[in-house]
């Protein structure tokens, strides 16, 4: 029976084992798919476990994105102009990292019947899912994109002709009436609180989180509250 794996610290709020599992069994799949809680130093140990064939691939999560890239044999193009890595695959005698992130936010988008092009776009957050939204956003053609990050250094490392970093202390100065905001943080994963006054946010705006555990996330909630788009 082969196996699969989805990684991260933490990864007890993962839904990936459900979905994956719900679906090898429908098909008649001879597989099985876990989380596994990985601590930084234990990563070239799964690293290794993709090696021996102990797992068939995996999906990284939180906060690993980044780090692995440098334990793997060869990176999708799409995935290296990224900048991270969201699920690895074994394939002969090399391990083979891709980026789907992107992809699946996109289809989100169009999914939801939200049109971003041409927009400006507010992305909190400049982790390795930011890098992945920061891709999307510019497939779409959106005119602008305020980074905002605790780590200002980190954040103007993702600069460019539509990214202009500022440090998260801004927010108050950058939201406008009608902004369109995405968290891309694990922010509201481990608490019922998201670090916006409420003050911020109207009915005008439209919020987008991308963790999807809880279902109805702080930051969303807050929108809700307010009759903001979510």
């Amino acid at each position: 029976m082969k196996q699969f794996a989805v990684i991260g610290n933490p990864i007890k709020y993962s839904l990936s084992p459900a979905m994956h599992n719900w679906i090898f069994e429908n098909l008649d799949l001879q597989a099985k798919y876990k989380k596994i809680h990985v601590e930084k130093e234990d990563l070239p140990k799964v690293v290794k476990q993709l090696r021996d064939n102990v797992l068939c691939g995996i999906n990284v999560t939180i906060p690993y994105k980044e780090k692995i890239m440098k334990l793997i044999d060869e990176i999708n193009p799409r995935a290296q102009s990224i900048g991270s890595v969201n699920c690895i695959m074994s394939k002969g005698d090399k391990l083979i990292g891709n980026n789907t992130d992107w992809y699946g936010f996109t289809k989100a988008l169009k999914a939801n019947h939200i049109e971003l092009h041409d927009k400006e776009v507010i992305v909190i957050g400049a982790g390795g899912v930011a890098k992945s939204i920061l891709f999307s956003l510019k497939q779409i053609g959106v005119k602008k994109i305020i980074l905002l990050n605790r780590t200002l250094q980190k954040a103007r490392k993702l600069e460019d002709n539509i990214v202009i970093a500022y440090s998260i202390d801004q927010i108050e100065n950058l939201i406008k009436y009608d902004s369109i905001i995405i968290n891309t943080t694990s922010i509201g994963m481990y608490t019922d609180q998201f670090p916006l006054k409420i003050g911020f946010i109207n009915k005008r705006q439209l919020l987008i989180d991308i963790i999807y555990t809880p279902f109805e996330t702080p930051f969303l909630k807050l929108g809700k509250k307010i009759g903001a788009k979510t």
